[in-house]
């Protein structure tokens, strides 16, 4: 059973740079949105939808002009999560803090 993942909102509760980071994000290793200026206590409203089969990784970067872009974290959203509603999970790497809110529902097959 395929699934989708309608990912909601990305709320930042810490910035990974002293003012605002300019995020991105990947799912399952390629480009899905971005890039998004946010600073702590911003959110930014998503409304991505992709197709879920059994697992996936969602990804979390923040682009640097100087050196190498940041890895803020990867989370893996599961198919079995269709129907539990409003979903979260965090990406807290190189001292940040982002919560990514979805949801998994089934796939619409029209």
């Amino acid at each position: 059973m395929t699934a989708e993942v309608k990912f909601v909102r990305l709320e930042c509760l810490e910035t990974e740079d002293n003012g605002a980071d300019e995020v991105y994000m990947h799912y399952n290793g390629g480009f899905m949105a971005g890039i998004q200026d946010i600073e702590t206590g911003g959110t930014w409203n998503l409304g991505v939808v992709r197709n879920v089969d059994g697992e996936a990784t969602v990804s979390l970067f923040d682009e640097d002009d100087i050196d190498e872009d940041d890895h803020l974290g990867t989370i893996i959203i599961s198919e079995s999560e269709v129907g539990l509603g409003l979903r979260s999970q965090s990406f807290n790497g190189d001292d940040a803090n982002y919560l990514l809110f979805y949801r998994v529902r089934p796939a619409d097959n029209d």
